[in-house]
């Protein structure tokens, strides 16, 4: 639930730098296609925030946690690396620099963006969340017969 929070804190922030930085004159935050990116990225605060809930529960209920800790992960890590390029792309030319007068907020979301990238390979990599989901959360046989 903390990385939630912190997810949303991002979001939030995102939409705060969407609606200063202008883009042929208009925020950014009027191009469609950038009012998608952060919906979005509200939709996954929620997928994520709500997994975690009920993985809690799970966890008080039962006192062991289980392999659906895989899919908080994955829903954590790969909507963090859209998050941040979304952010990078927001910014246009800015997006290049980190640090300096030039910089938006400070170039923080320049070393997120980098960070995003290590998330889905810490803690095992997404391919590999899929598999423990696929078989322990789904049932899915181990090795499929190939063809």
């Amino acid at each position: 639930m903390v990385i939630s929070a912190a997810y949303e804190t991002n979001v939030a922030k995102l939409i705060r730098m969407a609606g200063d930085i202008k883009n042929s004159g208009l925020p950014v935050i009027e191009n469609p296609i950038c009012r998608q990116q952060i919906a979005q990225a509200y939709i996954e605060i929620m997928a994520l925030k709500y997994h975690g809930l009920r993985n809690f529960s799970s966890h008080i209920r039962t006192g062991i946690p289980g392999p659906e800790g895989s899919i908080g992960k994955l829903l954590w890590s790969e909507p963090n690396q859209r998050l941040t390029e979304a952010a990078i792309d927001m910014q246009g030319p800015a997006g290049q620099v980190s640090g300096g007068p030039w910089s938006v907020q400070n170039g923080s979301w320049q070393y997120a963006f980098l960070r995003s990238k290590g998330n889905t390979i810490e803690a095992g990599t997404s391919e590999i969340q899929r598999n423990i989901i696929g078989e322990r959360v789904l049932g899915l046989p181990k090795d499929a017969p190939r063809a």
